[in-house]
């Protein structure tokens, strides 16, 4: 009995002790925990802004886009510091006032560096410097800068605050407020990879810094633009816009764009677009080319005939007398000259009005008879959109910059504007929704969407390659786009395209005349009809290397005793483009 409570008490001992050395343990180790936790939770991590953009480069390694040094006036809180001094300092040196300050530091936090001043020049570098002022110090940073100056920079974008009506995007992607972004064009298309990662400190109890990882830049952007030949396209439309406003008959014309590119991918080589100011100077409109639409006229008749091959409304090889079409209680619509008998080819060529009017009146199951009510309905509008857009036109074309706006859709349904529309002559569409069509047109019908961005690289290792994927194909066969080619071909070789392009090129394309209406005075009123005149075209034509499309708006108006005149400014520039190649095919072959 008496081992057996020696035994016992012995175990009980054991026990507690086991107890007591477990909660000891225990708290320690909870106690280390919480601590650590506690750290963790209260750690402050700030960002610093030195992470630099990515730059970005034409195809042939060209920077477009860079970043400059600049020194901004910076203020950090100082234990040591003289309200008053900085004060007075900041308002007699740089018109900065007490509110002013004050706002800009109560909206930061204690551990932030403040920028009263950014972009400050020798003199007032020194002036802070020699100041000793505490509080006041100069800090590095970078701004955009572009080497040609405004040569695309709507079209390569801009950077700046982040924007109201974005801050909650930009926040929940772990942006801070008072970073830049990029805010237009391929700046804000690409600001993902642009961006460059800031550099992290620790905020220690004092306000100083410690640093916890470095920044890095951000990825450079490689274009399919050739600034070379961008700039040699800007120089010709320069120099024929002034050319042209010295002709009869060019009171409204202004503008003119060009998109050259390659057909196989739908890539971009040059984006082009120029508006002639009063003063004798240019500005530059490229931008307009994704957001500015146009009736393009007799330049989308690669796509109405196509209405005709696909629901076999037309054979190919027959030939007809062109004509003209007298609908019920409508004017006569009728080719721009009698054009004799003509097949599909040669409709083409020559540009055939009535061609097209046959196969819209043939669409409904009807042959056209003089003063006919056709009643076309919605259905029919459709089958000839579903088709354009299946070329590109009248959708967004999917180019890599933000904003793109399609042209406008005509609302009313009429038996002439249904004719109006399988010639070009209803629906507007933009330059680039054009480029994209006869891209689709020289590769038979696969299309792809156009593109600026190649590929982007981080430190020379490729992490994106445009692979330039197929998004549609055009419902008709090969042997109708080897029919619509012929067309192009004798349209630029014989037909109403003749001297549009060097011939040495063996070039295919066609060329529109369209009607627009515009307000001269502002009063919200049109008042004025305009011709709008285009071109698109390809070559070589048996094995396409490059795209071209000419768009020049209002260039002749119907008012005035010289109302008949028109100068083809699009078959000067155009032709003088295509001689640039001519000169240098080898290096596109």
């Amino acid at each position: 009995m008496k081992k057996f409570l020696l035994l016992f008490k012995f175990t009980i001992i054991i026990f507690f002790i086991f107890i007591s050395v477990y909660f000891i343990y225990n708290r320690k180790l909870l106690n280390r925990y919480y601590q650590e936790r506690l750290i963790f939770k209260t750690k402050k991590l700030v960002s610093i802004d030195d992470g630099l953009r990515g730059n970005i480069y034409d195809k042939n390694g060209i920077l477009l886009v860079g970043n400059k040094k600049v020194y901004n006036l910076t203020y950090h809180y100082n234990e040591n510091e003289d309200i008053l001094e900085i004060l007075k300092f900041l308002y007699n040196n740089f018109n900065i006032n007490k509110d002013e300050f004050l706002k800009k530091v109560n909206n930061s936090y204690k551990y932030e560096d403040i920028i009263l001043k950014d972009n400050l020049d020798e003199k007032k570098i020194s002036l802070v410097l020699n100041s000793g002022v505490k509080g006041l110090f100069i800090k590095e940073s970078f701004e955009r800068f572009y080497p040609y100056k405004d040569t695309l920079k709507n079209v390569l974008g801009s950077v700046g605050p982040i924007q109201k009506e974005n801050k909650n995007y930009y926040l929940k992607k772990g942006y801070k407020l008072y970073e830049k972004v990029g805010i237009s064009g391929l700046e804000r298309e690409y600001e993902e990879y642009l961006k460059g990662t800031n550099a992290k400190y620790k905020v220690n109890n004092d306000n100083s810094l410690t640093l916890i990882s470095h920044g890095k830049k951000g990825s450079d952007l490689y274009l399919s633009i050739d600034i070379n030949l961008v700039n040699e396209i800007n120089r010709i439309i320069k120099e024929e816009l002034v050319k042209a406003k010295k002709h009869l008959n060019t009171q409204y014309l202004n503008d003119a764009f060009v998109i050259v590119g390659n057909p196989k991918t739908s890539e971009v080589y040059s984006l082009n677009g120029q508006r002639y100011l009063n003063d004798n100077t240019f500005t530059d409109i490229s931008l307009n080319n994704i957001n500015s639409a146009f009736t393009m006229g007799s330049v989308v008749k690669g796509a109405t005939i196509s209405v005709g091959y696909k629901y076999n409304l037309i054979e190919k090889g027959k030939k007809i007398l062109d004509g003209c079409v007298k609908l019920k209680n409508k004017t006569e619509k009728c080719s721009f000259k009698e054009l004799g008998y003509l097949d599909d080819v040669s409709a083409l060529k020559m540009s055939s009005n009535y061609y097209q009017f046959l196969i819209a009146i043939s669409l409904l199951g009807k042959k056209y008879t003089p003063n006919m009510d056709l009643n076309a309905s919605e259905k029919e509008f459709n089958i000839y959109r579903d088709m354009l857009s299946s070329y590109g036109l009248g959708i967004i074309t999917g180019i890599d910059l933000p904003n793109e706006k399609p042209g406008l859709k005509g609302n009313i349904i009429s038996d002439d504007l249904l004719l109006n529309l399988a010639i070009g002559q209803y629906d507007t569409y933009t330059p680039i929704e054009l480029f994209n069509y006869i891209n689709t047109l020289a590769m038979k019908g696969k299309r792809i969407s156009p593109s600026l961005v190649n590929e982007i690289k981080n430190n020379d290792f490729i992490i994106y390659k445009n692979k330039h994927e197929v998004v549609d194909n055009v419902q008709i066969s090969n042997d109708d786009f080897n029919q619509i080619h012929k067309g192009f071909y004798e349209v630029m070789n014989n037909g109403t395209g003749l001297g549009f392009m060097n011939k040495n090129l063996s070039p295919a394309g066609k060329t529109g005349t369209s009607e627009s209406f515009i307000d001269t005075n502002n009063d919200g009123k049109i008042d004025t009809k305009t011709l709008t005149l285009t071109m698109a075209g390809f070559f070589p034509y048996d094995d396409p290397k490059v795209s071209l499309i000419v768009v020049c708006p209002n260039t002749s108006h119907n008012n005035g005793k010289n109302k008949d005149y028109i100068y083809y400014l699009t078959s000067k520039i155009s032709r003088r483009i295509t001689n640039i190649f001519n000169e240098q095919k080898n290096s596109f072959n």
